[in-house]
């Protein structure tokens, strides 16, 4: 059996994208596992139930039909800032409830600090370059639409 080549040879983005279906945190740590992970750091971006104050009932994100292909961008370009690593990542758009996630990000690496670093300006990088925005339904019946800027 032969060994697997550098580390930098491994895929670097194993998944980034875009969907209107539920994600699976559990298949996102898999997927950047390998012989060589020694780390696995993960972020997930849950609908919470306040913001400012306010109580939430749900929330609608709504994306840039290139929305796909940014977050692949972005993917690779931290991959890129951060050799050695595996990323996972992707971003729901539609309806979402309260207790739903929204975003999955995950990072492997041989080591944690390498990972926790690129998590970081992984979930960073996608909140405020991918054209997502969210609107947040209040329990009073009132709308705020976040993210407009991005």
């Amino acid at each position: 059996m032969s060994s697997p080549g550098p580390i930098q040879a491994r895929t670097a983005v194993v998944g980034a994208f875009v969907t209107a279906e539920p994600l699976d945190h559990a298949r996102a740590v898999a997927a950047v596992q390998d012989e060589r992970t020694g780390a696995v750091v993960s972020f997930s971006g849950v609908i919470r139930d306040h913001d400012g104050g306010r109580s939430v009932t749900s929330l609608d994100y709504t994306c840039h039909p290139g929305a796909d292909g940014v977050i692949k961008d972005v993917a690779r370009q931290v991959a890129e800032d951060f050799p050695g690593v595996r990323i996972w990542a992707a971003h729901r758009v539609g309806h979402l409830e309260v207790g739903d996630s929204a975003l999955e990000a995950v990072v492997g690496a041989a080591h944690r600090k390498l990972a926790f670093a690129a998590c970081d300006a992984l979930v960073d990088r996608i909140k405020t370059e991918v054209p997502i925005w969210k609107e947040q339904l209040f329990t009073d019946g009132s709308t705020e639409w976040v993210g407009l800027d991005a």
